[in-house]
């Protein structure tokens, strides 16, 4: 891995993400529920002949519990899943997961796509990436790895980082640029063929899982997240707000 690493020039190790970790888990959970299981059943059953009919019920209940925890882990635990593997670097990843191991350098990133999911206001929030890098292979980064948050994190910013001032020429010299259902251009910013000027932008962020520009007049325009990809660079060059004087709008 180190060597595939050197020789995309990724600099230093910094953290590997390992998703195998909690089917290693699972499975050590598996090994020590089937163990208690044996030990157990042959205790309950001795238990019941001898007479000491309240244990032996005791032990019988706990068998079959862990029993039944056991089948669920077998069930629902991943076990047949191949996990990914991400190894960071400070200048890229080297991405095992489903298909062939590949390093990419940070300028090899093209997009990131943040979802953050919650199930009700206690649950966590369960945090999703896909990055996708030049020639649109997608990596998909999920809970299956550990502290996926600062993983997607440190990706968002160096990828925000080499897009915005590319994407930033591209408006200066008069074209367009696309993230998800906005476009952005010297004119302003428009969502569904719907252009405002910049002196109508009051404000352009992001919360909750979901994009918004804000104007003046109390219009939204508003995208989820999920489906803007580079959501955070789309804030950012809205920020800089690329024409100094408005255009006609389209």
């Amino acid at each position: 891995m180190l060597e595939r690493a050197a020789a995309h020039g990724l600099g230093v190790p910094v953290r590997v993400f390992d998703g195998r970790v909690g089917r290693r888990r699972a499975v050590g959970w598996l090994v020590l529920l089937i163990l208690a299981v044996l030990v157990l059943a042959p205790a309950a059953a001795s238990y019941l002949v001898a007479g000491r009919i309240w244990i032996g019920v005791l032990a019988a209940a706990v068998a079959v519990g862990y029993l039944v925890l056991a089948v669920w882990i077998l069930l629902r635990g991943g076990l047949r899943e191949r996990r990914p593997v991400v190894y960071l670097f400070d200048g890229g990843l080297v991405y095992a997961g489903t298909g062939r191991t590949a390093a990419y350098h940070w300028d090899d990133l093209s997009a990131v796509t943040v979802a953050g999911v919650r199930g009700g206001k206690r649950e966590r929030t369960r945090w999703q990436f896909t990055v996708t890098a030049q020639g649109g292979r997608d990596l998909p980064l999920d809970d299956r790895l550990p502290d996926v948050r600062s993983l997607g994190e440190v990706i968002v910013a160096e990828v925000t980082a080499r897009v915005v001032p590319r994407l930033a020429a591209v408006v200066r010299s008069g074209g367009t640029v696309r993230f998800g259902a906005f476009e952005v251009a010297q004119e302003g910013v428009c969502k569904d063929g719907q252009w405002v000027p910049w002196s109508a932008v009051r404000e352009v962020g992001m919360g909750n899982g979901i994009v918004r520009v804000s104007t003046v007049d109390g219009r939204e325009l508003t995208a989820l997240a999920a489906h803007t990809p580079n959501a955070v660079a789309f804030v950012q060059l809205c920020a800089w707000k690329p024409a100094t004087r408005d255009r006609p709008v389209r």
